[in-house]
């Protein structure tokens, strides 16, 4: 157990960020730039920057955040007291919305200025042991490496920032509940947009909670306005996961779960609560088979820097492959069978996904 503990300790901490980032604006010339939206129950700080109090105010921005020339695909560094843009993600710029009207208005200007067909809005919450900052690079990082199109808007809420915080995270992220729920009303406010919901690791726990309040405050609230949700190496139990789905009227399709029996820092997760796994190392998807989600495998990749945790964000492999497979986006995005075993109700797909016949039979069921 102390060397789990010590391996959660090193590899999150290698990958946090714990300082606020300046803005420097002259990175806007050397760097490539992406517009993130921000809404953060995250309290300002004494120092004016936003660190980890919680605030009952949704505070709602637009960050510049500029990625570094030649930077390695599914790579992200941490904010700095001095960056170097020609080397760092720095935040080129940051502004404040002083209404939830001018934050919409944006918002809304920004989504009709993509092509028709990409007019959507990836909506990103992170995990633990992550900073304002960190949710900005993060989300920057994957909209270029993934080639995401549409706006791009996170949700931070008052993580720590310290790989030691788990359980403030843990008290922070149910605080955090009320902020989402009203950041998902605001952004469906802004024209009605496709929304696709995308969490990592405790974010996703956040998530289902706030689907679960909203679903019960006004049943199939979800499948109205939500398009999809993507839940990368969720540290939710299983059981827990199944009663927060429960509450789900109409589930979006697709609803996807990305896992990795491989993940180091859910391993330790799961001891800690004196469980053999939470649903994002789960073993097989036996546990889950009954619901209409779409379970992706992703143990053939590495990720060392996360522990095996962000995979999706960190294995140059597995970026190629999600943001060049057509295949893929057809039988993965779009919620059909995959292609090595399916399971009534739940897809598991392990990738890379080679195009052939899916089985249905009985004996890929294993």
């Amino acid at each position: 157990m102390r060397a789990l503990l010590l391996v959660l300790i090193l590899a999150l901490a290698s990958c946090s960020d714990r300082t606020a980032a300046p803005i420097i604006p002259a990175a806007l010339e050397i760097g490539t730039n992406r517009n993130v939206f921000i809404g953060t129950t995250r309290g300002i700080n004494d120092a004016g920057e936003y660190g980890i109090g919680r605030s009952k105010t949704l505070n709602l921005l637009q960050a510049t955040v500029s990625l570094p020339p030649g930077r390695a695909l599914g790579t992200v560094s941490d904010g700095q007291d001095r960056p170097k843009p020609d080397r760092d993600f720095v935040m080129a710029g940051l502004d404040r919305f002083p209404s939830d009207q001018s934050f919409r208005a944006s918002l809304e200007a920004d989504i009709r200025s993509q092509p028709p067909n990409q007019r959507e809005v990836t909506l990103f919450v992170h995990g633990f042991n992550n900073s304002f900052t960190d949710s900005a690079f993060r989300l920057a990082q994957l909209a270029e490496d993934l080639e995401i199109p549409g706006t791009h808007v996170t949700y931070s809420w008052p993580s720590r920032g310290n790989p030691l915080g788990y359980e403030y995270d843990q008290d922070s992220a149910l605080f955090a509940r009320d902020g989402l729920a009203d950041m998902l009303r605001l952004i469906r406010s802004a024209g009605q947009p496709d929304i696709i919901l995308v969490a990592h690791s405790m974010g996703s726990a956040l998530v289902m909670e706030t689907l679960r309040q909203l679903e019960i405050a006004e049943p199939g609230w979800t499948g109205r306005n939500i398009n999809a949700v993507i839940l990368l190496s969720p540290d939710i139990n299983v059981d827990v996961f199944r009663s927060q789905f429960s509450r789900i009227e109409k589930a979006p399709d697709p609803f996807v779960v990305m896992v990795s029996r491989k993940d180091a820092i859910l391993r330790v997760s799961s001891r800690l609560r004196g469980e053999k796994s939470q649903l994002g190392n789960i073993q097989n998807a036996d546990a889950v088979a009954d619901l209409p989600i779409t379970v992706v495998d992703v143990t053939a990749f590495t990720d060392r820097k996360s522990g095996n945790h962000f995979v999706a964000g960190g294995s140059p492999a597995l970026i190629q492959l999600l943001r060049r497979s057509s295949d893929l986006d057809r039988e993965f995005l779009r919620g059909r069978p995959g292609t090595v075993l399916t399971i009534p109700g739940a897809r598991r797909i392990r990738a890379p996904v080679r195009q052939r016949e899916t089985e249905t039979t009985a004996s890929d069921a294993r």
